[in-house]
């Protein structure tokens, strides 16, 4: 059964899509669970995805973390996503996409990562990253 998916948008930074963004999401779903990084690991029944400026993240980053600067992507094992919308914005910039593109894959990163994927080695990270790559893409092509 998939978990519902609830959004929150706490930024005014960056104007997004959330509707683009939650489409893009909602077809990337079923694809992040085709392939758990860990055999039985589920995701919870509501991820709750919120989208925060970049003083908020930079805020969580710091208390949870240990790392005070503003990052693009926080996971919580309860099934809570933060993105920080402007990190995210100027990734897109940098890598030439749609600042809604990134935001979404920010929020399969996060999904991802609920599934047992981590990107703390550099071998984790090559693997996480072509995962969710692949799926951003097969759910842009898929809309």
């Amino acid at each position: 059964m998939l978990p519902i998916l609830t959004w929150a948008n706490r930024q005014r930074a960056v104007k997004v899509d959330l509707p683009k963004i939650r489409r893009i999401v909602e077809v990337a779903l079923p694809m992040c669970l085709e392939k758990p990084r860990k055999k039985g690991l589920e995701l919870p029944s509501e991820v709750e995805i919120t989208l925060l400026g970049e003083a908020a993240i930079a805020k969580v980053h710091g208390e949870f973390l240990e790392d005070p600067t503003p990052t693009d992507v926080i996971t919580f094992e309860h099934g809570e996503i933060l993105i920080g919308v402007p990190i995210a914005a100027a990734n897109a910039k940098k890598f030439r996409h749609p600042a809604d593109h990134e935001v979404a894959l920010c929020a399969i990163h996060g999904l991802l990562h609920l599934l047992g994927y981590d990107d703390l080695s550099k071998k984790e990270r090559v693997i996480m990253h072509a995962r969710q790559e692949e799926i951003l893409k097969a759910a842009l092509r898929g809309l």
